[in-house]
């Protein structure tokens, strides 16, 4: 069985600092661990940013299901990224497709 990885990456322009969220498990949503490393004085700093923010939450409009979600954590590294352009984000969580069912229930997949 292959080990599925989903990663989310910050990086910063001065090529030093970095920080990197590894999930593993099929399911980004619910992944059976989840790894984080950072290099870097700044990276720490912003790693902490990053999992202070998923122990605070997200906005509603973000669907993550729990603070183990990895969409969790890509909402906040997404926003440092906004915030401050010396930081590229990448990631390779798929798109989140929001689809809506005949009863008018929400399934995010």
């Amino acid at each position: 069985m292959e080990i599925v990885g989903w990663k989310i990456v910050l990086k910063h322009e001065n090529g030093i600092d970095r920080v990197e969220i590894t999930g593993v498990g099929e399911d980004p949503h619910k992944p059976e661990e989840i790894l984080t490393t950072f290099r870097g004085r700044n990276g720490k700093a912003v790693l902490e940013k990053i999992l202070e923010g998923v122990r605070k939450g997200v906005p509603v409009i973000v669907p993550a299901l729990s603070d183990r979600d990895l969409y969790a954590y890509s909402y906040h590294a997404g926003r440092i990224a906004d915030e401050d352009p010396r930081w590229k984000f990448e990631s390779n969580l798929p798109e989140i497709s929001i689809s809506e069912e005949e009863d008018g229930e929400m399934l995010i997949t």
